[in-house]
């Protein structure tokens, strides 16, 4: 029910009414939309690679975040432009993390693996997703990718075979 201070539509309302009108504090008055959620395969795989990708943001050290918020277009949108960044356009860049990752053989995976799990991370995936899960060392892989192609932590070298612990100490909390 919308708490209304004032005539309606010159003072403030929020709520909805009868279920169809939505009134916001802004002073905007929208139709209620309940938006569908088909939980597609490939909407499931989207989400799952946003759902890892940003479980990993979320582990960053203070280190990494402030010099994510000195290059990024504005401080305050950091995450938001990091994640474009580890995910690119129509999964890009992501796509090229998994593969490079893929690439390295089990024994470095299981070292990328052992990092993120030390910071924390586990395992994404949604039931309704056609991709296999995704691994915490993967998700750590393609936010180190992401931070060296940005010029941050070069001296530690490209995200490869050897250097998990490096960019773990300088990523992880």
């Amino acid at each position: 029910m919308p708490h209304v201070k004032g005539p309606l539509f010159s003072m403030e309302a929020s709520g909805t009414l009868g279920g169809t009108i939505t009134f916001d504090k802004r002073g905007f008055v929208r139709q209620r939309v309940i938006p569908a959620n088909p939980q597609t395969p490939a909407q499931g795989n989207q989400r799952q690679v946003l759902l890892a990708a940003q479980k990993a943001l979320t582990r960053l050290n203070a280190t990494a975040i402030a010099a994510v918020r000195a290059i990024a277009p504005t401080s305050y949108r950091w995450n938001s432009f990091l994640l474009q960044q580890v995910i690119g356009p129509g999964s890009s860049e992501f796509e090229a993390s998994r593969a490079a990752y893929a690439a390295m053989g089990a024994e470095p995976r299981e070292g990328w693996e052992d990092q993120a799990v030390a910071m924390g991370l586990t395992a994404q995936s949604l039931p309704y997703a056609s991709d296999f899960a995704i691994t915490p060392g993967l998700a750590l892989f393609a936010v180190s990718r992401a931070l060296f192609r940005l010029g941050l932590n070069a001296e530690d070298g490209v995200p490869g075979p050897a250097n998990a612990p490096a960019w773990r100490s300088w990523v992880g909390d």
